[in-house]
């Protein structure tokens, strides 16, 4: 076993036995054709020759899970003999690698007012490690500001935001709101991510009139055009459904005439 990432490091291979002595006995090994590693052969005298192997690139799992080498263990007869054993080297994980979310962008539309529990969107990341090393779970930023929390909440093991609070165009027509990925190594990496989600207006506002009366009577001989009252109407709403039309009984004796400050209310004639 060999952790990946690792940039030198080396250890003794078992030694061939050959029955043998003399010249006729092991003399040299060959390790196999390979981009990591190295062969070293020590001698050791009266214990023979003594293969070691070195490591000499790092390793990447996420790029070989493990490595096949074949050892040859050659004597010095005439003709020589060889044997070859098969080393597999098996390569330990560790975390060199962070989340990724797998899009570029998120976002979403959500209608104002839709109930708790609404699912918004789904955040997505993957971890190239094994393990716990590539376990991810997600978490708001640590910019995320308590006003968003209240009303958004995300599932750490889904990454699926859903609406915690009360959703109002009027006061917030867009969120954009920093989602992390962490994995569960012993020392976490992260990533971040912004989603923006853009709220839809409904039309949940009816129109307010405020009045303001500028005599207490009118007179049955007022002049048409004189001002009574000043009306102004809003409506929260957004766009088409805050836009107000006015009007008044057919059968009044009133008109209402636009002015700078709302309208009039004015005497047809009486």
């Amino acid at each position: 076993w060999n952790k990946e990432g690792a940039c030198s490091g080396g250890g003794d291979l078992q030694a061939a036995a050959d029955p043998d002595s003399g010249v006729n006995s092991v003399q040299n090994y060959k390790l196999s054709q390979n981009d990591h590693f190295r062969l070293e052969v020590k001698d050791r005298g009266d214990d023979g020759k003594i293969p070691i192997l070195y490591l000499q690139k790092p390793l990447d799992k996420e790029a070989a899970r493990h490595h096949i080498l074949r050892l040859t263990a050659v004597d010095g007869g005439k003709p020589a003999r060889s044997g070859t054993m098969t080393i597999i080297i098996n390569v330990l994980d560790i975390n060199d690698n962070m989340p990724v979310f797998v899009k570029d962008s998120y976002s979403a539309v959500l209608e104002e007012n839709s109930p708790v529990g609404t699912s918004v969107i789904q955040m997505n990341a993957t971890d190239l490690d094994d393990g716990l090393n590539g376990e991810v779970v997600y978490s708001f930023g640590n910019n995320v500001n308590n006003k968003i929390r209240k009303v958004f909440e995300i599932d750490a093991k889904t990454g699926v935001i859903t609406v915690k609070g009360l959703i109002d165009f009027e006061e917030k027509d867009k969120y954009e709101i920093d989602i992390k990925a962490s994995d569960k190594g012993l020392v976490p990496l992260a990533t971040e991510k912004s989603v923006m989600i853009t709220i839809v207006d409904l039309n949940d506002n009816a129109p307010e009139i405020e009045v303001t009366s500028l005599s207490n009577a009118v007179p049955e001989d007022s002049k048409p055009g004189r001002t009574v009252a000043l009306l102004s109407v809003t409506d929260r709403d957004s766009g088409a459904n805050g836009k107000v039309i006015c009007s008044i009984t057919e059968d009044a004796p009133f008109t209402l005439t636009p002015s700078p400050v709302g309208l009039c209310l004015v005497p047809a004639g009486l």
